[in-house]
């Protein structure tokens, strides 16, 4: 038990905010509890499990310790309900729909890379990104510059109109 409290102790340095349901890119938060087991040193399940409880907020929190979650198996379809139902669904639609309009393009640039990053299980190939990109951008001297030259990732695209 004091080994489990002093690798306790170890993980209050590195940890994460707790999850907010509202306004939170749920991938992005268990992408930030990796990378901080990670930075820790975090090896057991023990630990995993504990970690990520301790990262919790409202709800999900509450359901965690009720349910008194011990293994990652039952932790991570019970975080998982706490998603909207078709949450990349979501995400996809919300990306193929994205358009510059009257913002920056450092904006619009910053908005495309977010929804990009938040399909991660199914990613979109690299030219459906770089159409929608072009697609998106206001009719100018950027739009006109990647019509003109074939960049083959939004990346290089997102690069070139800066």
């Amino acid at each position: 038990m004091q080994g489990l409290q002093a690798s306790m102790a170890e993980l209050n340095t590195a940890q994460p905010k707790p999850m907010m349901l509202k306004g939170e890119n749920f991938h992005f938060w268990v992408r930030e509890v990796e990378l901080a087991m990670d930075a820790a040193l975090i090896s057991t399940e023990q630990l995993h499990v504990v970690f990520t409880l301790s990262s919790l907020g409202g709800w999900a929190k509450a359901w965690a310790y009720t349910r008194e979650v011990t293994s990652p198996v039952v932790l991570q379809p019970g975080i998982s309900s706490f998603l909207l139902a078709n949450y990349e669904y979501h995400q996809g639609s919300r990306f193929l729909a994205c358009k510059q309009g009257n913002r920056g393009m450092h904006e619009y640039i910053q908005e495309m890379q977010v929804l990009a990053a938040s399909l991660v299980r199914k990613p979109l190939p690299e030219h459906i990104k770089m159409t929608v990109f072009m697609d998106g951008l206001k009719v100018g001297p950027s739009r006109k510059q990647l019509f003109r030259v074939h960049v083959k990732t939004m990346e290089d695209g997102q690069r070139l109109t800066i």
